[in-house]
């Protein structure tokens, strides 16, 4: 394909079981590829081996989205997102594609079927807006490098209005979303029974590290619902705290306007004074909490990525079985998907680690705040009950009735992060770490084998 090729407007649909991949150095260039990989881009492997990466780019992508990827794979992390390829006949096809540093300067491309119809469409709308805003800065003059930068940071914007605060905060609410949906709708890694030699053994260690992973889908369940517990809690507990501090607030200006007296209110000025004297365990709860929930959510991460490198390696080691003479079934390429499963692995028990430990301090840290936050809620509800037989203008009712509500609101997050700490104790049940190094070791083994 040159670069003068132009979308035909076919579109081919990568399917449920299609999983490829490619393997190219820090320059782009293609080194190793399985089948589906030149399948879907209508090139023999001779064209594609040592040609640039770029080959199948589409068109319609916006610079900007891979300014963001080197942006992730230079700082050494993985990068995940959905891309528009087009293949040598014109024709393009959607996948969801993982990047990941091998630390040989060496960069592997995994792609599946875009699963998660409302992520797609949310990249898709995003891209649109990001291409049509770099073909306005071109057009004004802005150089390429220039307008993918200004492109990229388009494209974080449109991410942040969307609720995401960066490029991985996306990326680590997606992966996992695509790998659970691809895990439920196609079938299981491939299986060669009868296969014999380190091929045979290579494909059977895959098997055991995805069995050792499935132990963990529930550890990724207890995460996903501890993840969207944190954010909820934290923005209805700063919501409440404010709403109490304004009523309070509100009502002490009633009282220095004598529309109520000034010896109702004077009990509220201690919930006042302990704000201030709380405030600084607030804001460290809340941080703990947001701290718990990316740190949750890369963890997430992890496992999604090592789930599919465990698929994808399983998948070619089938293919090297199946057809042993296919020129993409090189031993180098299969040596490039275990370094992958390798490294992601060693990550994923690294972060199961940290995010154990996090976890213990979090639900510490959790607990002392409950029990200070306690204090001035029930002297909320006790000044409340105090005033149900007093006169007030029908604005100081109100807003003692807004108080009183906040207060029992505040009570239910109180329980709410209770039952966090409960969850923070269930975080690694069943999922053990250490039982996953000696398969990978065994993987490693054979893999150096073939």
């Amino acid at each position: 394909m040159s670069p003068s090729t132009t979308p035909s407007g076919a579109v081919r649909e990568v399917g449920i079981a299609d999983i490829f991949f490619s393997v190219t150095d820090r320059k782009g260039v293609i080194k190793h590829a399985n089948q589906l990989f030149v399948d879907f881009a209508k090139l023999d492997w001779q064209t594609l081996s040592g040609a640039p990466h770029s080959i199948i780019r589409h068109p319609e992508m916006p610079a900007g989205v891979f300014y963001a990827m080197w942006s992730e794979l230079l700082a050494g992390h993985p990068f995940a997102g959905h891309i528009t390829n087009l293949a040598a006949d014109g024709s393009a096809y959607s996948v969801y594609a993982t990047v990941t540093p091998l630390g040989d300067d060496s960069y592997l491309s995994v792609r599946i079927r875009p699963m998660d119809e409302a992520s797609a469409e949310f990249a898709n709308g995003a891209y649109a807006k990001v291409a049509e805003y770099e073909t306005e800065l071109r057009q004004a003059g802005i150089g390429r490098r220039s307008a993918a930068e200004q492109g990229a940071n388009r494209l974080l914007a449109l991410i942040s209005a969307a609720g995401h605060e960066s490029v991985s905060a996306l990326q680590r609410h997606t992966l996992p979303r695509e790998i659970a949906r691809l895990e439920r709708r196609a079938a299981p890694i491939p299986e060669r029974p009868g296969a014999t030699g380190e091929v045979g053994e290579l494909l059977t260690a895959v098997g055991a590290v995805n069995r050792a992973l499935t132990s963990w889908t529930g550890e990724q369940h207890r995460l996903a619902t501890l993840s969207e517990s944190l954010r909820r809690i934290g923005k209805e507990l700063r919501s409440e705290l404010e709403s109490a501090s304004t009523g309070v607030a509100r009502l002490s200006q009633l009282a220095c306007e004598r529309v109520v007296p000034k010896e109702l209110v004077e009990p509220l000025a201690v919930w006042t004074q302990m704000q201030e004297l709380i405030g600084t365990y607030i804001d460290g709860l809340l941080r703990v909490l947001n701290e718990l929930d990316t740190n949750g959510m890369e963890h997430r991460f992890r496992v999604a990525l090592a789930k599919l490198h465990t698929r994808m390696l399983a998948a070619f080691a089938a293919e090297i079985i199946d057809n042993p003479e296919s020129e993409t079934s090189g031993r180098q390429a299969a040596i490039a998907l275990s370094q992958a499963l390798r490294l992601g692995l060693s990550a994923m028990i690294e972060q199961s680690h940290s995010h154990a430990d996090l976890t213990a301090r979090s639900a510490a840290t959790i607990t002392r705040s409950v029990e200070l936050l306690a204090i001035p809620r029930e002297l909320l509800l006790a000044w409340r009950h105090e005033i149900d037989s007093v006169e007030l203008p029908r604005s100081a009712r109100r807003i003692a009735e807004q108080i009183a509500d906040s207060a029992n609101r505040l009570g239910a997050i109180l329980t709410e992060l209770r039952g966090i700490v409960d969850k923070c104790g269930e975080v690694g049940l069943g999922a053990d770490p250490a039982a996953l190094r000696p398969l990978i070791a065994r993987v490693e083994a054979h893999t150096e084998a073939l």
